[in-house]
C-alpha cells in the first residue's frame, strides 16, 4: 500500500516537472523536503499565467510581512490563493526584508496553486536553510528529486502554543480558514521580540493562513499573555525557571539524575536569564525525543 501511494506521489511530481518545464538546475535536496529554486518559481508562474497582487502588512527596520494573492486561470476555472511572506533579522541574512518577503509570499502562493506545496515541495527563498548553497547536490544525483517525509518539529514550551505538524497542505482553502483580519493580528502577535526565535520559527513553520481557524484561535488566546509577560523582566524569569523546574521534574527518570540535577542547579543560578532557560528546555526536549524508546 505505501508503495503505491509513494510511486503515484512521483508519478505526479515528475508530471509536474515536466508540464512547467523544470530542469534539473531549477530543482535541488534539501535534507527533509524538495526546494524549486527562484528560477523555477518564475517558470512555474509564467507557464501558469498567474497574476500576482502584493500587500504589505507590516514593515520595521527588522522586519516586514507580505501577503500575495495569486490567481490562476479564467472565469469559472480561475482559482485563487492567499497567503503571507515574512523575513526579519532572525530568519532573513538578505537584510532586504520587504523584498525577501515578497519572494516568499510569491514563492508560497506560486506552488499552492500548481499544487507542487501538496506534493511537500518549497522554494528556495522560503527559508535561508532551503538555498543550494546549504544543500550541496550528493556525487550521484537522480535525474528527479523524491519527496520526502517532513521531519518532526521539536515541542514547544507549555506557554508558547504547539504547532501543527509540518506537513504541505492542498492549495485549496480549509473550510475553517481564519480570517484575514485574525491572520494579521497573528502575524503581528509573532513578529513580537518577546518571543524567542525559535519560538517564531515554530510558529511560521507552517504558513499562517494554512493553519485551522482552532489553531489560530487558541494562538491568539494565549500568546498576548505570554507577550505581556516577557515585558517584565522578573515576571518572565520566574517563568522560566519554574517551567525547567517542572519539566526536569516530569521528566527525571527518562534523563537521569546528573542531567536533572544539572536543570535544577541551572533553574536557580543567580546569573541564569529567561531566554536562555527557554532555550535550554527546548534543547532538553529534543535530546530527549531523541532518545528510542
Amino acid at each position: 500500500m505505501d508503495s503505491t501511494k509513494t510511486e503515484s506521489q512521483q508519478d505526479k511530481l515528475n508530471r509536474l516537472y515536466t508540464e512547467y518545464g523544470l530542469l534539473k538546475e531549477d530543482v535541488h535536496k534539501h535534507q527533509h523536503y524538495t526546494i524549486i529554486r527562484r528560477t523555477g518559481i518564475e517558470k512555474i508562474a509564467a507557464k501558469a499565467g498567474i497574476r500576482l497582487a502584493y500587500k504589505l502588512v507590516k514593515v520595521q527596520p527588522d522586519f516586514a510581512v507580505v501577503k500575495a494573492t495569486g490567481k490562476m486561470g479564467k472565469g469559472t476555472n480561475c482559482v485563487t490563493a492567499e497567503t503571507y511572506g515574512s523575513a526579519g533579522k532572525d530568519t532573513s541574512q538578505n537584510k532586504y526584508y520587504v523584498e525577501m518577503a515578497e519572494k516568499r509570499a510569491k514563492s508560497r502562493c506560486v506552488l499552492q496553486l500548481t499544487d507542487f506545496y501538496a506534493m511537500g515541495v518549497f522554494g528556495e527563498d522560503e527559508a535561508d536553510d532551503f538555498s543550494r548553497a546549504n544543500n550541496p547536490a550528493p556525487q550521484a544525483e537522480a535525474p528527479r528529486p523524491t519527496v520526502a517525509a517532513p521531519a518532526p518539529e521539536a515541542s514547544a514550551p507549555a506557554s508558547v502554543p504547539q504547532a501543527a505538524p509540518t506537513t504541505a497542505e492542498p492549495s485549496a482553502p480549509a473550510p475553517d480558514k481564519a480570517t484575514e483580519s485574525k491572520l494579521q493580528q497573528l502575524v503581528k502577535l509573532i513578529a513580537s521580540p518577546e518571543l524567542d526565535k525559535e519560538e517564531r520559527d515554530m510558529l511560521l513553520s507552517v504558513p499562517v493562513d494554512q493553519r485551522p481557524e482552532s489553531w489560530v484561535d487558541n494562538t491568539l488566546a494565549k500568546l498576548p499573555a505570554v507577550i505581556a509577560e516577557r515585558k517584565d523582566p522578573a515576571k518572565a524569569l520566574a517563568t522560566a525557571r519554574n517551567q525547567m523546574r517542572i519539566w526536569a521534574n516530569k521528566n527525571a527518570t527518562a534523563i537521569g539524575q546528573e542531567y536533572y540535577e544539572h536543570l535544577m542547579a541551572r533553574a536557580s543560578a543567580l546569573t541564569a536569564k529567561a531566554e536562555d532557560l527557554r532555550r535550554e528546555v527546548r534543547e532538553a526536549q529534543a535530546q530527549l525525543q531523541a532518545i528510542p524508546a
